[in-house]
């Protein structure tokens, strides 16, 4: 049951994690935009990679959720 739990744990985390710092590159690169004449808005830019950055926060999410769930899992074999 432990390991059920670390894993959900480690799933959860990476993906708020992965999550939050995709959202914080995504809006510094639509500021960024904002100063150039010749490029989108930022609304635009946003609606156009909105569904790009689910799919990526998602395989993200899992590579790292998989890699943070086998190191935790075997730190808990370890020590307990």
């Amino acid at each position: 049951m432990i390991y059920l739990v670390m894993a959900l744990a480690s799933y959860g985390l990476s993906y708020y994690v992965v999550g939050l710092l995709l959202d914080g590159q995504v809006a510094d690169i639509a500021e960024g935009m904002r100063h150039r004449t010749d490029a989108p808005t930022p609304g635009q830019y946003l609606r156009a990679v909105e569904q790009r950055l689910r799919r990526v926060r998602w395989e993200y999410s899992l590579m790292v959720g998989t890699v943070l769930t086998a190191t935790s899992c075997a730190g808990v074999y370890w020590l307990g």
